[in-house]
């Protein structure tokens, strides 16, 4: 099935094939990022914040190197994105968000980006977009280790390995890494003070991901995944703090049981999968101890019918049950799910249309069934258009429904309706080749849910107090040549989002047509490769325009990425030496309101592997 995908090969090809099992996947009419094993195993120590960044015009809200990463898609909140390893989604149902700086992108085989409205297709949070991390089996590979390393500036040091052995019945991986950094970096307070050292900076995370797959016939397949990680970082003052002695600590438990099943023209595929995350935020200062942890347990039937090559028709039920604890609930709080999903995708010719809807049944209440309706059509093998339209929504977290205090049991869930309007031009010839597309969104959500403050109460509290309209242009342009020995490849791209409140607001005083705080109007990007014999040199630089907070506003900023590699076989392993220079340009700037970001900094390292087929 075509799609708008960005290849991550050399030459860029007109169309990209999915070869997907769940229709889910991949909508007709949407745009969708794609990156592969080969794209991923370049990138050293990365976290899937890092990694999105580097790759993608997201606007990534973090607050300095190991901390906290958010994001921000198409003028979304940074829980409106779902975030789904396996098929799974991962987003703390306390929280409602998740910290993309504890993702290594070392624990994916490919990773996705679908830009939009998915809630139809995945449910609550999908309202920006859908970051897809998958694992995939490798029966071809006999034994496979990989094994890399990276030091950097600011005490910053990282390591990985992933060892693979199968043969055709039955696979296995194991990854691991680790990384830790002292980031007593220098910076300045503001114009005119003397510069500072970053204190209670210091983090280190390490995790642990073992995959084990049997193939017991050429139609079934059976997985099993696990995932373990431990992190701890100090949280180091702001800019307006003399000090600071909180720390935070994560746990990770992430296990997942899969079985799938091909006979005819019927695909059958049973999952479930068992999550316990745990957070312990601790501050000496204030003499404060708040632990917290949840379970989730989900589990899911599908099942996928293919009646001809112009109809396929795909069916699920899914089932998830939470249980969270914190001393600022009452009791123990709980949240049962039931859900059912239906796609029905029809081709003819050069259209292609996919018709999805959801039901979901959450704590015996009825969310409104979910539709979404998808289409595109290759004009010319150069020329490819396409539209969707669907319903999207959130659910209240946990903490919105049952903080003590500020907590309100009857919210509303966030809803509302996008579209989207996207082009793709593509022109390939001999060794080179140019792709470019553009896609158009509008989104519309009522019962905005924000936490404030009141006139009569002291603390902040939440409601369903805003309604927002979002509405922007995506751009992206890729470009690759290859001539003789040489290899060039160029990547730009350019978003403009406004995300702007519809209602009056006192408290906080909002106006009609106000921006929304930490989205920016303007980003954009532009990267350029070259590689001869195995060198390489890139310089990728990003450009992000101003954005409101609630004490004013963030000044634009502009940073630049210097790398340069050198890939070799060393005793017949491949092996990879690169040295690299962030922030090359050593600009002043903020992300986040008094959270200072480093300066000037360098890394290098080194990878190898070692393959025996």
């Amino acid at each position: 099935m075509p799609s708008f995908a960005q290849s991550d090969t050399l030459v860029l090809l007109p169309t990209v094939e999915v070869n997907a099992t769940s229709l889910r996947n991949e909508q007709p009419g949407s745009f969708c990022e794609k990156w592969s094993d080969t794209t991923l195993s370049r990138q050293i120590g990365q976290s899937v914040a890092d990694f999105l960044q580097n790759q993608t015009g997201i606007y990534l809200k973090s607050y300095g190197s190991g901390s906290l990463a958010t994001t921000s898609i198409r003028g979304a909140s940074s829980s409106q994105t779902a975030v789904l390893w396996n098929g799974f989604q991962v987003q703390s149902p306390m929280l409602g968000l998740l910290d993309w700086s504890l993702l290594p992108a070392s624990f994916s085989d490919e990773i996705s980006l679908q830009h939009g409205g998915n809630s139809a297709v995945w449910g609550s949070g999908a309202i920006g977009g859908a970051v897809l991390m998958e694992n995939r089996p490798d029966f071809d590979t006999k034994k496979q280790v990989k094994m890399s390393t990276g030091i950097g500036s600011f005490g910053w040091w990282s390591g990985e390995a992933t060892a693979k052995f199968a043969n055709k019945k039955w696979a296995t991986a194991t990854r691991i890494f680790y990384q830790k950094a002292k980031n007593d970096f220098i910076f300045e307070p503001s114009p005119g003070l003397p510069d500072k050292h970053q204190t209670n900076a210091a983090q280190w995370q390490g995790g642990l991901l073992q995959e084990f797959y049997w193939r017991p016939s050429g139609k079934q397949q059976l997985g099993w995944q696990t995932w373990l990680q431990r992190a701890f970082r100090e949280i180091p003052p702001t800019t307006t703090q003399t000090r600071s002695e909180a720390n935070q600590s994560d746990e990770v438990l992430r296990t997942a049981l899969n079985w799938k099943l091909n006979y005819g023209r019927n695909s059958i595929q049973v999952r479930s999968a068992l999550f316990r995350e745990a957070i312990r935020y601790l501050d000496g200062q204030i003499g404060l101890n708040a632990p917290s942890h949840f379970w989730t347990s989900i589990s899911e039937a599908e099942w996928q019918r293919y009646f001809s090559d112009k109809i396929t028709l795909q069916i699920a039920g899914n089932q998830t049950f939470t249980k969270a604890f914190i001393k600022n609930y009452q009791s123990a709080a709980e949240r049962r799910q039931s859900a059912v999903f239906a796609s029905l995708r029809l081709t003819q010719g050069q259209w292609s249309a996919q018709l999805d809807g959801r039901c979901e049944l959450v704590d015996g209440k009825l969310v409104p069934i979910t539709p979404s309706f998808g289409l595109d059509r290759n004009v010319q093998n150069w020329l490819k258009i396409g539209a969707k339209i669907g319903r999207n929504y959130r659910l209240p977290t946990l903490n919105d429904l049952h903080w003590i205090p500020g907590g309100n049991p009857d919210l509303l869930a966030e809803s509302g309706w996008s579209e989207e309007l996207n082009v793709h031009f593509s022109w390939k010839k001999k060794q080179s080749g140019i792709s470019f597309s553009t896609s158009i969104f509008n989104r519309t959500i009522e019962n905005w849910l924000r936490w404030h403050p009141t006139e009569v109460q002291p603390f902040w509290s939440a409601s369903n107090i805003a309604e927002v309209w979002s509405r922007g242009v995506e751009n992206r342009l890729h470009w690759a040549l290859q001539h003789g020995k040489w290899h060039f490849k160029m990547d730009a791209g350019y978003d403009y989002t406004r995300s702007t409140n519809q209602k009056v607001i006192k408290i906080p005083k909002t106006e009609v047509g106000q921006q929304l705080d930490y989205v920016p109007e303007n980003q954009g990007f532009v990267a350029g490769e070259i590689q001869l014999n195995g060198l390489g040199f890139s310089y990728r630089h990003h450009f992000t325009g101003s954005v409101r907070t609630d004490l004013g506003s963030l000044p634009r900023f502009q940073i630049g990425t210097v790398l340069i590699d050198f890939e070799q076989p060393i005793g017949g392993w491949p092996t990879r030496i690169f040295f690299q220079i962030e922030n090359c340009w050593d600009t002043n700037y903020r992300v986040i309101e008094r959270r200072p970001m480093p300066g000037r900094n360098f890394i290098v390292g080194m990878s190898t592997i070692f393959t025996k087929h």
